[in-house]
């Protein structure tokens, strides 16, 4: 049961998380709201990235990518391919969802040892959760609202 309603909640998480990295296009893809802030599809990479680290974290699973937008690094501007950031994305929301169903229903109330704290792992899946929605929230705005900026 448990299972089934985290499966649940990711699948309700992806449709407004992927919408913005969807309509980034070669047009928008870089736009930033401030010099300062990451471009769109750097954003999209980083959430990315996330889940990945995460699913380190709440499945075990070994780290098989190379980090470019975690870990305390700033967007200086280089060329990301649109593309592949969005195939990653997707590849990336479907590695949690096959984790999820992989995840038996005792092992969702197990604490486990986080960024964030001793959490069960249904708590460290709701941190997903709103990071990605957090990120996707910030792409809307910079694909919106946002310019091509030199950083």
């Amino acid at each position: 049961m448990t299972t089934e309603l985290m499966a649940q909640l990711w699948q309700m998480n992806q449709a407004p998380a992927l919408g913005p990295i969807r309509k980034l296009t070669p047009a928008n893809y870089q736009n930033r709201l401030t010099p300062e802030t990451a471009s769109a599809a750097f954003i999209a990479l980083h959430t990315a990235e996330v889940m990945h680290r995460i699913a380190q974290i709440l499945f075990g699973r070994t780290l098989s990518i190379q980090l470019q937008a975690t870990g305390g690094v700033s967007d200086e501007g280089k060329p990301l391919d649109l593309a592949s950031v969005q195939t990653f994305v997707k590849d990336s929301f479907a590695m949690i969802a096959e984790q999820i169903q992989q995840t038996s229903d005792v092992q969702w109330a197990e604490i486990i040892t986080s960024p964030f704290g001793e959490m069960s792992r249904m708590q460290v899946l709701t941190v997903m959760i709103h990071h990605n929605s957090y990120h996707a929230g910030q792409i809307a705005q910079a694909v919106k609202k946002g310019h091509l900026l030199s950083v």
